[in-house]
């Protein structure tokens, strides 16, 4: 679910901020899932995180 990866994802970003040790790309994804979260796909599949990127048409969904 995206509320747990964005748990999991707080855990390393809080570690390596700890150890000044930069990750950017998990700081992105963080964000990435922190947004998605927020905009109510929490309980989905980690796969909703393509969610909240506007103009994308998702596989199967109806236009």
């Amino acid at each position: 679910a995206v509320d747990i990866f964005v748990k999991d994802l707080g855990l390393v970003a809080d570690t390596a901020k700890a150890l000044h040790f930069p990750l950017p790309l998990a700081s992105t994804a963080l964000n990435m899932f922190t947004s998605a979260s927020n905009a109510g796909y929490g309980k989905e599949d980690d796969s909703a995180v393509i969610k909240i990127f506007s103009g994308i048409t998702l596989p199967g969904a109806k236009s």
